[in-house]
């Protein structure tokens, strides 16, 4: 459903790295799994910063 609305979708094996870049400038990043359910010891935070943004793209294009 994601695909069918225009999300791009990058699944990796051997990181353990949980983001989400919105609009190549608006990051989620944090240790909460973005596609379930977390405990309530996780944490997320939101930063509007293109830098950050396309650093973590480049890091998952690799």
């Amino acid at each position: 459903m994601l695909r069918e609305v225009g999300i791009s979708i990058v699944f990796k094996s051997n990181i353990h790295q949980k983001f989400a870049v919105i609009d190549q400038k608006i990051v989620w990043y944090g240790s909460i799994n973005l596609l379930s359910f977390g405990s309530a010891e996780e944490s997320i935070m939101r930063l509007e910063n293109l830098n950050i943004a396309n650093e973590l793209i480049k890091s998952v294009e690799k």
